[in-house]
């Protein structure tokens, strides 16, 4: 029997997401909404999807009357935690699109309606799925570098609707209410939660400044964060919607550092040099990117979760640290 999909949010992502699912043996694509009708109608047909639900409520329609197992969430961050929950009690397993809440209200409320219950919850963090990551990871845990002590991650592009093609025409990314944040909330959220998974969970965020620079919108589109983990190593994060696309991350420790280019992966500086003769460094050195997406070996995982009624990472706690993150952060914007 294979596992009956139903999607919320026929955007660029929700595409994604159907794309990820159709492909995966175990799956069969059941339903789809959208707020913009046509778009559910286009998603349905070039999916073959059998029934599609379009209109504000859709979802709710959609949730009411489909015989489901997964949904996925694929909508405006201020949509995600009432989805959720409706979801969580027909007792759906979810995989939702990050930032999974945009307030500590609605993550308290998520937490205590997913409570003992027999659901596998996915954050929708794909770069966890990006190999270099967990190649970085063994070089960190063999101590090659020595004891970490300081972490830097840059990432930028050039922001909503000029980086992708959005399919609607509400631009509820400069929406301050819809959105909850700014580039921090959009593109920092990955940064933590890969920095979680290679140094440590985080202790506590120890500054923030910002800008909006290049953008029309109450939030930041320019922001650093500095941060200390819970093993004191200190961290750095800088994110911008006002660059060219680019993904930097340094780590620094006490007997070597490394900077890789996520985005050119043969752009790789080791200090000392000596270090390229250790055997998990020549790994990253060698490394050839796979050529199937990130987000399909995400579905891939959840599926495979879901048909061993495992939970593993990027769980709901995963999606929560990094939603806490960002509001320790913007929580120096009040001061």
């Amino acid at each position: 029997m294979k596992l009956r999909i139903g999607l919320i949010g026929a955007g660029g992502f929700g595409l994604i997401h159907l794309t990820g699912y159709s492909i995966n043996s175990n799956c069969q694509l059941i339903s789809v909404s959208s707020r913009t009708i046509e778009h559910a109608k286009e998603a349905a047909e070039k999916f073959n999807i059998p029934h599609f639900y379009g209109g504000v409520d859709s979802w709710k329609k959609m949730l009411e009357k489909e015989d489901l197992d997964i949904v996925s969430i694929c909508t405006p961050n201020y949509l995600h935690a009432p989805m959720i929950i409706k979801a969580l009690k027909k007792n759906l397993h979810i995989l939702c699109e990050k930032p999974i809440c945009i307030s500590r209200d609605e993550l308290i409320e998520v937490k205590n309606t997913l409570a003992n219950k027999n659901i596998i919850f996915f954050t929708s963090f794909q770069k966890r799925y990006n190999p270099q990551f967990k190649l970085i990871k063994k070089i960190l845990d063999h101590k090659v570098l020595g004891d970490i002590t300081l972490v830097r991650y840059f990432f930028s592009h050039y922001g909503p609707y000029k980086s992708w093609n959005a399919l609607s025409e509400e631009k509820w990314f400069f929406d301050a209410e819809k959105a909850g944040g700014g580039v921090l909330l959009d593109l920092g959220v990955h940064c933590i939660d890969i920095l979680r998974f290679l140094i440590d969970d985080y202790k506590e965020v120890e500054g923030i400044n910002y800008n909006t620079s290049c953008i029309d919108m109450i939030h930041e589109d320019n922001c650093n964060v500095i941060f200390r983990f819970q093993n004191n190593t200190l961290g750095v994060i800088s994110v911008s919607w006002c660059n060219q696309p680019s993904e930097i991350i340094e780590i620094f420790g006490t007997k070597g550092s490394i900077k890789i280019d996520l985005h050119s992966p043969k752009k790789i500086d080791i200090c000392p040099l000596k270090l390229k003769i250790v055997p998990s460094i020549k790994k990253i050195l060698n490394y050839k990117p796979p050529h199937n997406a990130a987000q399909n070996r995400l579905i891939d995982h959840f599926v495979n979760c879901i048909l061993n009624s495992k939970q593993e990472s990027p769980d709901f706690e995963d999606g929560k640290r990094a939603v806490e993150f960002v509001l320790d952060a913007y929580s120096f914007k009040e001061k």
